[in-house]
């Protein structure tokens, strides 16, 4: 598997993402049933009823709780506008994260403390950076702000 290193600035922000690790799902990579991500003993596998399901051992911590709908070969998806989404067979969304912010690089992380999160692209920049240096004006040192 080869990957691109993924930068993370001083904020939190992701740069640049292509691969799917143990336990990161980037840009329109998806789980399909029986598939998990992985760190220590958390799981957060998309099973074959359609639930979407984070495990800490074998003791279920957070659910989409959309097993009961009575679909099969369900898929969760990281779309690349942020959002984090469970779509049934028929490309129906039957559950979503809600974390729509626009296209760019995104990413859902199971971190080793089990909170599963998304980090992504800046809702908004002046796009006064250089060569990854955050340029922040501060008031009383010339230029205003």
């Amino acid at each position: 598997l080869t990957c691109k290193i993924i930068m993370v600035c001083a904020v939190g922000t992701i740069l640049s993402t292509t691969c799917m690790g143990r336990n990161i799902l980037g840009n329109e990579q998806a789980l399909y049933a029986d598939q998990s991500l992985d760190e220590g003993p958390y799981k957060l596998i998309m099973q074959k009823d359609c639930n979407l399901v984070l495990f800490e051992h074998n003791t279920v911590r957070w659910a989409t709780k959309t097993g009961s709908l009575g679909h099969y070969e369900c898929y969760a998806l990281m779309q690349s506008d942020g959002n984090f989404v469970v779509h049934n067979r028929n490309g129906a969304i039957v559950w979503a994260s809600n974390s729509r912010r626009g296209n760019g690089e995104y990413v859902l992380v199971l971190r080793e403390n089990g909170n599963v999160v998304i980090y992504g692209s800046d809702i908004w920049s002046t796009g006064t950076h250089i060569k990854g240096v955050i340029v922040t004006a501060v008031a009383g040192l010339g230029g205003g702000v």
